[in-house]
C-alpha cells in the first residue's frame, strides 16, 4: 500500500486523511486540518477553522473516482 494517492490535479498523504464520506456516484474527502483562524477587537474575539474537503464526483471526475474507489477497496 502505498503512502501517497495520486490524482489529476493533487497528490494526496494517505496519513491527512480524517474521513471520506460516500454519497451515490460521488465522494468527500474530509483532509486534517493544521490552521486556525482568530480574529481580536478590543476585548472581544473569536477562533475559526477552515475545513479542507476535496469533492470527486463521478461524472465530472472519472479518473480520480476510481482512484479513491480502488483505495477504498484496498482497505
Amino acid at each position: 500500500m502505498k503512502q501517497f494517492i495520486t490524482l489529476t490535479s493533487r497528490i494526496i498523504n494517505r496519513s491527512h486523511i480524517i474521513e471520506i464520506f460516500k454519497e451515490p456516484n460521488k465522494y468527500f474527502i474530509y483532509m486534517s486540518n493544521n490552521s486556525l483562524y482568530g480574529e481580536l477587537v478590543m476585548a472581544n474575539g473569536s477562533v475559526s477553522t477552515k475545513y479542507n474537503i476535496i469533492e470527486i464526483c463521478e461524472k465530472s471526475n472519472k479518473r480520480d473516482y476510481t482512484t479513491i474507489t480502488d483505495v477504498i477497496n484496498e482497505i
